[in-house]
């Protein structure tokens, strides 16, 4: 065997850094000449065409038809293009390649525009597939996120452990942490790899199926990259397993008044401790290396133990049981659901696929539906029971906002197939806009000269379409793409880039009228990610125009864009509502909900709820706020006397 293993080369041609180390490792990998180069992800800085052509630029000929990368949050964050450009360049959701007798067996668990990562359905098939048909075949399984014991990186994670518990791996090669790092769960071996943004090494896989050797070879000196430092590092007997893991446990959680309690039955041979610990809903996309893990009592092949649960709220949670043999074949972890007292649930809906986008409400024959839209391309309409009353579909996935029309008479239904569609109240569709190219961003619509206006950014260029009859009005194209929703006062549009500025045009022609910059970073991918891409622009009281990036949010005056206040504070996500009373509600990513003064950006009042805010958003409702953070955790937070239920 001859392969070669990198993760994390964040192709940026403005970062000479980066430049100068990845293709310091590319020129020593090519003096190794591998079988094939495996890229554990984040193969770019924010997953733009340039950035993918500076990969390709600090590649030698000979090692680009030898490598095979798996996509990062890098590569998915900020995707306008709605995973067309990472499709082409990189590759399909899951993929196969056979190599020196191993079948390496690369897998996408990244999410459109978030950082958290999920396994999906048709991923976890592919993969079980995959492992099936490769019977005795040895198997490396690449992904970009790590997975284990106080990893949160994907959600859903005990869903691909169901799988491998079926179909057992050896070795499993992850980036995304940017440390090298080798842990076992579960009967697998993980190597996380080094980043080479921020160290120029690679790994080289040498050796027989049983016993391949891993040696990390790092380049001190750039313009000399065949002088290089070899380390040892490990090494890994790749012959497949078979049989049912006879360490792993099936286990119970029972509520009880102010504690859980949880059982673990193991065979009666097992010599080893068997430990729990609540799953860390306050982690979102990262890692929690300091969990609270409370030894169970063993009585026979039973393990038991209560843990606090008094500061848990009630409803869905999730519970870890780590069982740690006396062997040297590593931990095992299962994670299993478990009900709170109570969810609070009154009715649910199953829809297929991953609802994403915001919903919204349709009077319905003077009923009122909520109306919801999946990545498996439907909107669907449920009544105040729960029943779904009709289910249309579109032509792609649904991944963004719903926009409701006329009173609330239709829906605008944006589709990642590059459409637009009105919906009627029964689901049938009214008029279809093609804007030529997939679209990744949330509508906005507002009223000019007296007619409803829709506007959406495809890409680069903004669409302004006549909502009655679908017609274009007008196009103008932006210095960078935007993914939030415009606003209109009927004088401008107004709309966050990833240029980093707002933008505000003339809302009969689309012709420019002033920029404004919300941050002070610089270079592309800086300014992007730092900058209103993703931000919902609100109209406030008295004509300001209310802009929110990663560091703060700014009202600016509508007519040239100088700024009117700021109030710092990270508040791109969620999107801002007013009180009875007129004053401005919004929601830090961090949880801390703020109500201000719009006119001056005076602070009135804060409330902090317990775990961050992000797309999940809030509403208001009098004067109530019901947020929703990363985990799905609700808060009720009255404004009136601040106090926070959850």
């Amino acid at each position: 065997m001859r392969l070669a293993f990198l993760a994390d080369t964040h192709a940026d041609a403005e970062n000479e850094g980066n430049m100068a180390r990845m293709s310091a490792v590319f020129a020593a990998v090519e003096e190794f000449d591998p079988t094939m180069v495996i890229h554990g992800g984040d193969v770019t800085e924010h997953g733009t065409e340039d950035e993918y052509r500076a990969f390709e630029a600090a590649v030698p000929e000979t090692l680009r038809d030898r490598i095979a990368a798996v996509p990062g949050n890098h590569e998915t964050r900020w995707d306008a293009t709605v995973a067309q450009l990472r499709h082409e360049r990189i590759g399909e959701e899951v993929r196969v390649v056979d190599a020196d007798g191993i079948r390496v067996i690369l897998a996408d668990t990244t999410t459109y525009q978030q950082e958290v990562a999920w396994w999906s359905n048709s991923a976890l098939a592919s993969v079980e597939e995959a492992m099936q048909r490769s019977k005795n075949m040895p198997r490396i399984l690449v992904t970009h996120f790590p997975m284990g014991a106080g990893y949160y990186y994907v959600a859903n994670q005990q869903e691909f452990e169901d799988v491998l518990a079926r179909h057992p791996i050896t070795l499993h090669l992850t980036g995304h942490t940017h440390r090298e790092l080798m842990t076992k769960i579960n009967r697998r071996e993980q190597l996380e790899a080094a980043a080479v943004k921020t160290v120029a090494a690679y790994y080289e896989l040498t050796g027989e199926i049983g016993d391949l050797t891993v040696t990390r070879v790092e380049i001190p000196d750039l313009g000399s990259p065949t002088e290089t430092v070899r380390t040892p590092v490990t090494s890994y007997d790749l012959r497949p397993e078979h049989g049912r893991d006879r360490w792993m446990p099936s286990a119970d959680v029972v509520d009880g008044d102010g504690e859980v309690t949880v059982e673990v039955s193991l065979p009666g041979a097992f010599d080893g401790t068997v430990e729990s610990a609540f799953y860390d809903t306050s982690v979102y996309a990262g890692r929690n290396e300091s969990l609270e893990w409370a030894p169970l009592r063993r009585q026979s092949r039973r393990f038991s133990g209560s843990l606090d649960a008094s500061g848990i709220a009630k409803g869905a949670h999730r519970m870890h049981v780590r069982v740690r043999p006396g062997d040297e074949t590593g931990d095992r972890l299962l994670t299993i659901p478990y009900v709170r007292e109570s969810t609070g649930i009154v009715w649910e809906a199953p829809l297929d696929g991953m609802i994403q986008g915001g919903l919204t409400t349709l009077d319905s024959d003077g009923h009122e539906m909520l109306l919801a839209g999946s990545s498996s391309g439907h909107v669907h309409a449920i009544d105040h029971a729960g029943a779904v009353r009709w289910s249309s579909p579109v032509v792609g996935e649904i991944r963004h906002d719903l926009v409701t029309l006329d009173g609330g008479a239709s829906v605008a239904v944006p589709d990642t197939a590059g459409f637009l569609h009105r919906l009627g109240a029964d689901g049938s569709e009214t008029w279809r806009y093609a804007t030529g190219a997939p679209l990744g961003a949330d509508p906005g619509h507002g009223a000019i000269d007296g007619a409803e206006v829709l506007f959406v950014c495809s890409g680069t260029i903004l669409h302004a379409i006549d909502a009655s009859t679908g017609g274009a009005l007008w196009t103008t194209k932006l210095p960078a793409p935007s993914m939030g929703a415009p606003a209109t006062d009927g004088d401008h549009v107004y709309i966050g880039a990833g240029d980093g500025c707002a933008h505000a045009l003339d809302c009969r022609t689309g012709e420019h009228v002033w920029s404004t910059s919300v941050t002070d970073k610089e270079g592309s991918y800086q300014r992007f990610i730092y900058g209103p891409w993703n931000d919902a622009i609100t109209l406030l009281p008295g004509g300001g125009v209310l802009v929110s990036g990663i560091a703060n949010s700014q009202c600016l005056d509508p007519e040239d864009g100088a700024s009117r206040w700021s109030f710092d504070g990270s508040f791109q996500y969620a999107r801002e509502a007013l009180t009875s009373e007129g004053d401005l509600v919004m929601a830090m990513e961090s949880g801390l909900v703020v109500r201000l003064d719009p006119s001056t950006g005076a602070e009135l009042a804060s409330y902090q709820t317990d775990e961050r805010i992000l797309d999940e958003g809030f509403v208001l409702v009098d004067d109530v706020v019901y947020a929703a953070s990363h985990s799905g955790l609700i808060s009720a937070i009255d404004l009136a006397s601040g106090a926070v239920e959850r």
